[in-house]
């Protein structure tokens, strides 16, 4: 008696749905034919999950079907956008790179590399030796390395220093 009764309903559903597509303009047409086929193709997964032929999350992924023509839609409308977008940081980050301001070191004086290391002492007249020079330079560049949360200027500045310094000491 159910089988009777679905077939009923499907035969006058079909009937009363072909007299409403006849009265369609063709672009309502193809919508009603797009949700109809939307319908039954839902209808046809959610029956093979009730008899046990498909699991739930085969026809979840397959319910996602039918949407994906309206992401596609949304996709190639948004992917230029997004596409110039990322070409826009991309050249943004590559001329920051190259414009960044870089302070030139300037010629430095035996004084000031010494207070630079927070040394003191007479280098010609070695006072100060190579191991003292290492030993400044190793401790300050481990608290004002750039990966430590230094900055490059001060860095550059430690690193002149103890080339000055051990040059010097090499020469004298």
């Amino acid at each position: 008696m159910l089988k009777i009764l679905l077939f009923a309903v499907i035969v006058t559903c079909i009937i009363i749905g072909s007299a409403r597509y006849k009265k369609m303009d063709p672009v309502q047409k193809r919508k009603a034919l797009w949700r109809m086929g939307t319908g039954v193709f839902l209808g046809i997964l959610v029956l093979l999950v009730v008899t046990g032929k498909m699991h739930w999350i085969g026809a979840a992924l397959g319910a996602l079907i039918p949407f994906m023509r309206n992401a596609y839609g949304l996709i190639s409308q948004v992917l230029p956008y997004w596409i110039q977008r990322k070409n826009a940081q991309k050249n943004d980050s590559q001329t920051a790179d190259s414009t960044a301001p870089k302070h030139p070191l300037v010629p430095m004086p035996i004084q000031e590399a010494l207070e630079v290391l927070g040394l003191s002492g007479d280098i010609t007249k070695s006072e100060i030796t190579e191991a003292m020079v290492q030993d400044a330079h190793r401790r300050l560049i481990q608290k004002l390395h750039p990966d430590r949360g230094g900055n490059d200027y001060l860095a550059a500045k430690i690193n002149q220093a103890r080339d000055l310094l051990l040059e010097k000491i090499k020469q004298s």
